[in-house]
């Protein structure tokens, strides 16, 4: 007997289809780029930096980037996005010093891998989880702006130190000046950087 052709019991073989993965959008989760004016012009700052963030619903997220705004006295639009040093993941809060901010740092979650149009860029493998409050921290100085004598993010705090040998603190809004004297921010009030958080929706079933 003659087989038919593409199998030896009379069934034809099925060939699965090709398929190329869609490659998940990059979205923005939290930007927070408000200018806030002074009497100075817009308020910046050269320290170090940490924020925390809560993040939003719609994850877990991964292909997780972040950056800063810079200020106004470096010349470029406060909305510019600036990154510096090697940026600190951790789920808990951190009080110590830059320079002690480690892989073995209580919390921590992971840490940069590379900088990309002022963009720090965490590997894509690094997830984090809706309603999760988070700490991203600099081990390096630099240039960024800030809320001044507000709170323009209701979900996190910025932290800061200006100096190696000082630990990061919550930035206390500061006081504003007037003609007419102070305006005192009422007690409990603290800055927040200006800041995006950015990362891909992780599929779940």
């Amino acid at each position: 007997m003659k087989l038919p052709c593409g199998g030896s019991n009379g069934a034809s073989s099925a060939v699965a289809p090709t398929t190329t993965p869609t490659a998940r959008a990059i979205v923005t989760l939290v930007d927070v780029k408000a200018v806030v004016d002074v009497t100075a012009g817009g308020p910046g700052t050269w320290n170090w930096v940490g924020q925390s963030v809560t993040m939003p619903a719609g994850g877990p997220f991964d292909n997780i980037r972040f950056n800063w705004y810079t200020s106004r006295f470096n010349g470029l639009s406060p909305s510019s996005p600036t990154a510096f040093g090697t940026l600190y993941l951790l789920k808990q809060e951190y009080l110590g010093l830059p320079g002690d901010l480690s892989p073995s740092t209580p919390g921590f979650v992971a840490r940069s891998a590379s900088i990309s149009e002022g963009q720090y860029l965490f590997a894509p493998g690094v997830t984090l989880t809706s309603g999760t409050q988070y700490w991203f921290y600099t081990d390096t100085q630099g240039d960024f702006a800030s809320s001044f004598d507000v709170s323009t993010y209701p979900d996190g705090d910025m932290y800061v130190t200006g100096y190696p040998t000082l630990a990061f603190r919550k930035a206390q809004a500061s006081w504003r000046y007037t003609p007419n004297g102070y305006i005192i921010p009422p007690p409990g009030t603290f800055q927040d950087a200006n800041f995006r958080l950015q990362g891909s929706a992780v599929a779940t079933q």
